[in-house]
């Protein structure tokens, strides 16, 4: 898990998703960089769209993704689309293998880039029966913190919000356009 305090809450982010994206990034520079290094220019040229996809793609779906909570409540950052749910419109959140916020309107809303709950080291020893994750010991802080306030607004029209990311959609179709033009002009 890696998170950050921005004064705004803390920002949980799975470490494995972030390494896996950090190994993806620098592979696409290392086939980029041996291309040029070969003097192979054309390789470089051609290869560009699809290692720029892929790269894209790391920062998307393995760095972007994470979970922000905060004092109004939780956000949601998921590839595609941020999602703000208010303290007021929790009424569960489930912290087991995956991180989901269930609404009282009844949605379930799962993170993609949240940590995961492992055992703490210590786990397995009679004295110890197992902790759930730091980033999860955080988000359930958060929620008994604000759990009365969820309760006390249970009768309110209080509701999440979605926000799509419009320029990570239109960049990666952007992209899958290009690599497609380039493999019907090739082939």
């Amino acid at each position: 898990m890696r998170d950050t305090d921005a004064g705004t809450g803390r920002m949980l982010r799975s470490r494995m998703s972030q390494f896996v994206g950090v190994i993806l990034l620098a592979l696409t520079v290392l086939l980029l960089v041996d291309a040029v290094i070969r003097g192979r220019w054309d390789i470089a040229a051609l290869s560009l769209p699809a290692l720029g996809l892929v790269a894209w793609m790391a920062g998307e779906v393995f760095l972007r993704p994470g979970i922000r909570v905060h004092d109004g409540g939780v956000t949601i950052v998921n590839p595609l689309h941020t999602i703000e749910v208010p303290w007021a419109a929790v009424d569960d959140l489930s912290t087991r293998f995956l991180v989901s916020v269930q609404t009282r309107s009844g949605r379930r809303i799962r993170a993609w880039g949240a940590p995961t709950a492992v055992r703490s080291r210590g786990a397995g020893r009679s004295d110890d029966p197992g902790r759930s994750s730091s980033a999860h010991r955080v988000l359930e802080s958060y929620w008994e913190q604000h759990a009365a306030a969820s309760s006390a607004a249970a009768g309110s029209e209080v509701s999440a919000t979605r926000n799509w990311h419009g320029v990570a959609i239109g960049v990666s179709v952007a992209l899958i356009l290009v690599i497609g033009g380039q493999l019907l002009s090739l082939g």
